[in-house]
């Protein structure tokens, strides 16, 4: 039976246009993985090992001055506001990776953060938000995932103790993760021109975890209120 064609809606043929110019915005270069990263990771890097002092990360003037102005009750962690990138790459909790063609997913345990690499060859938008998480676009280079954040918000820091991080224009991170056996590596080096001399590298790994299970994390903010009571940190130093 042969049916007339009739002219698409007017909402419809708007919504193809819309759709053919996001499009245009992603093109589709997507490379096939190398490496296998899917799965559940238990971190295996003490980190103790990643305690750094100011005088060991070469801050600047600019940064030495936000340094001593820092107040660790001020610690967004405090008010359960997650740590994002850089601090947030080398919490102690598991890490699952759900790894697509044009996209990977991290989702943490720590406070159920969400992380998306995209993969389809797009750069970050221009007038993205800064955020905790910034904007992350990856490539493969061979079997090693090669990651950089940028938009990140001066909410940051640095690493675990809480050295300040400027999230100025110029700043930005760079991930490299590369799977050994079962084993996930990555290193990180950090660009804060504004606060640190030089980049500052980090070092961190994973244990494949098949059994393990991604569980509820809840945050009080009045355990940091306990926290603080118990053990006033002292401004502006170092432990």
């Amino acid at each position: 039976m042969n049916r007339k064609s009739r002219p698409l809606p007017a909402c419809v043929c708007a919504g193809l246009v819309l759709v053919a110019i996001i499009g245009a915005g992603h093109p589709a270069r997507t490379a096939r993985a190398q490496a296998d990263f899917e799965g559940i990771w238990n971190y295996n890097v003490p980190l103790s090992t990643l305690a750094r002092t100011a005088s060991e990360l070469g801050l600047t003037p600019a940064g030495q001055a936000d340094w001593d102005q820092y107040d660790p009750q001020d610690d967004p962690l405090f008010r359960c506001i997650m740590p994002g990138v850089p601090r947030g790459i080398t919490d102690p909790y598991l890490l699952e990776i759900i790894q697509q063609d044009h996209q990977i997913v991290m989702l943490r345990e720590y406070f159920h953060q969400v992380r998306r690499i995209y993969l389809d060859g797009r750069e970050a938008p221009e007038n993205w938000p800064l955020s905790m998480s910034g904007y992350s676009t990856g490539r493969w280079e061979g079997e090693t995932l090669v990651v950089m954040t940028t938009h990140l918000s001066p909410d940051n820091a640095m690493n675990i103790q809480g050295h300040p991080f400027s999230g100025e224009e110029d700043t930005y991170v760079i991930e490299r993760y590369t799977r050994i056996g079962d084993e996930l590596k990555m290193e990180a080096v950090i660009h804060d021109p504004t606060f640190y001399e030089a980049p500052h590298v980090i070092e961190f790994g994973w244990d494949l975890a098949p059994d393990a299970e991604i569980w509820t994390y809840e945050c009080d903010p009045r355990f940091g209120d306990f926290m603080i009571e118990a053990d006033p940190p002292q401004t502006g130093t170092d432990p």
